[in-house]
């Protein structure tokens, strides 16, 4: 079993939202391509290999600020699992926030209908102690309630940015 494409869904719910906050010019999120390598074509027919790997989802700005985030979808009703997130991403994701952008993670847990974003600060202590040999791999449900914002839907799919404001900009939009 294949778990390459488990997020596609979600992504599909943040590309209407993201195409919603465009059309109602209040950002500009853009889902960012993998980067291939085409090494052959005979066709239709493209034979290729990911040339790097790619640094987050999405990006864009939001209010002014640079804006980037990696996007999950798990299954897992305790926890989130630290190995669905790989060093590459974590690292841009420090970059990012040292660099003065808008940085974290947005989990979908499936099923529970929850979703939650994860300011980079907060993932932080998380993944330096899973890096540990004898730390935890995980962040438990019980923190990710505490720690990580919960994002609500309603006028738009997936409405991170409301918790993008609470965390950033302590307002509403």
């Amino acid at each position: 079993m294949t778990h390459a494409n488990r997020g596609m869904g979600f992504e599909a719910i943040l590309d209407r939202t993201n195409e919603m906050y465009g059309r109602k010019g209040i950002a500009i999120i853009n889902k960012r391509p993998t980067p291939i390598k085409v090494l052959s074509t005979k066709g239709n027919r493209v034979s290729g290999v990911y040339a790097a790997p790619s640094t987050v989802d999405y990006d864009g700005v939001y209010r002014g600020r640079p804006v980037m985030f990696e996007a999950k979808s798990v299954q897992k009703l305790t926890r989130f699992d630290l190995k669905n997130l790989h060093d590459h991403q974590y690292e841009y994701l420090k970059k990012c926030h040292h660099a003065g952008a808008i940085s974290f993670l947005l989990i979908e847990f499936t099923s529970q209908k929850k979703t939650y974003l994860i300011p980079y600060m907060v993932l932080k202590p998380y993944w330096d102690e899973a890096q540990n040999i004898r730390g935890k791999k995980s962040i438990n449900i019980l923190d990710i309630d505490v720690y990580a914002y919960e994002v609500g839907s309603g006028a738009f799919p997936v409405h991170y940015l409301q918790a993008v404001d609470e965390v950033w900009f302590s307002e509403a939009i």
